[in-house]
C-alpha cells in the first residue's frame, strides 16, 4: 500500500487526503447516529404517565434527560403545549400548535443528522476526478521519458504508467467507499426522521386521548354550574 501511494505521485497524496477525510467524516456521523438512535416506545410511556397526572413539567424533565432528536421533538411539543393552555387556548389550536412546533423542529433535527455529508459527497464525486488527473499526468511523465530515452521502451516509461494507473485505482477505491458511506447514512438519517416524525403523530395520540375526558368532564361542570345560576 505504501509503495502504491509513492508510486502515485502528488495526485495519489491528494487522494490520500481525500479518503483521510472520508474516513474521519464516516466515523463521527457513525458515532453521533448510532447516539441519537432510541426506541421511542419507553419515551413514549414514560410521558403518558406524566400526562395521565398533568405532570407536564415532568414530562418536559424527561425529554431533556434523554438523548437523542425524538427526545428533544416531543420536548418542543410538550414546552409549545403547556404555553398554549397557559394562556387559555382552545383544544384545537393547542393540538395544531404543537404539531407546527414539532414539525419545524423537526427540520432542524434534520439539518442536524444530515450534517458533514455533504463533505463526505465531495469526497466521493472528488476521489475520482483526482484519479483522472493523476492518469493523465502519469501518461504525460511516460510519453515525456520516453521522449528523452529516444524509444518507446518498457523501462523508460514503466514509472509513468504505473503512477498512472495507481492514481486510477484509488480514486476509483476512495470514491466506491465514499459513495457508499454516504448511501449508509443517508438511509439511517431518512430512518430516523421518520421515526421523529412518528413519534410526534403517536405524542398527539396520546395527548388526545388522555386529556380529552378531562377536557370533556371540564366542558359539562361548566355546562351544568351555569344551567343552576
Amino acid at each position: 500500500m505504501l509503495e502504491m501511494i509513492l508510486a502515485g505521485g502528488f495526485a495519489m497524496y491528494l487522494i490520500l487526503i481525500c479518503s483521510i477525510i472520508g474516513v474521519g467524516v464516516s466515523l463521527e456521523r457513525w458515532q453521533t447516529l448510532r447516539r441519537t438512535e432510541a426506541s421511542s416506545a419507553e419515551l413514549l410511556y414514560k410521558l403518558s404517565g406524566c400526562i395521565k397526572t398533568g405532570d407536564l413539567r415532568g414530562a418536559i424533565g424527561i425529554c431533556a434527560e434523554t438523548e437523542g432528536p425524538i427526545a428533544e421533538t416531543l420536548g418542543v411539543g410538550l414546552r409549545k403545549l403547556l404555553l398554549l393552555e397557559s394562556i387559555g387556548k382552545k383544544p384545537e389550536e393547542i393540538e395544531k400548535g404543537i404539531v407546527e412546533a414539532m414539525e419545524e423542529h423537526a427540520g432542524h433535527v434534520v439539518n442536524f443528522l444530515e450534517r458533514n455529508l455533504t463533505t463526505l459527497a465531495t469526497v466521493a464525486s472528488l476521489a475520482p476526478i483526482l484519479g483522472m488527473l493523476g492518469t493523465v499526468t502519469g501518461m504525460i511523465r511516460a510519453f515525456g521519458e520516453a521522449g528523452h530515452s529516444g524509444g518507446m521502451t518498457p523501462e523508460a516509461v514503466a514509472t509513468g504508467i504505473s503512477e498512472a494507473l495507481n492514481c486510477t485505482a484509488g480514486g476509483l477505491l476512495v470514491a466506491a467507499m465514499g459513495t457508499v458511506f454516504y448511501n449508509y447514512f443517508t438511509t439511517r438519517v431518512n430512518r430516523l426522521a421518520l421515526q421523529v416524525q412518528a413519534a410526534g403523530t403517536q405524542l398527539v395520540e396520546r395527548l388526545l386521548e388522555i386529556r380529552a375526558p378531562q377536557q370533556i368532564k371540564d366542558a359539562n361542570a361548566r355546562t351544568a354550574a351555569s344551567v343552576k345560576a
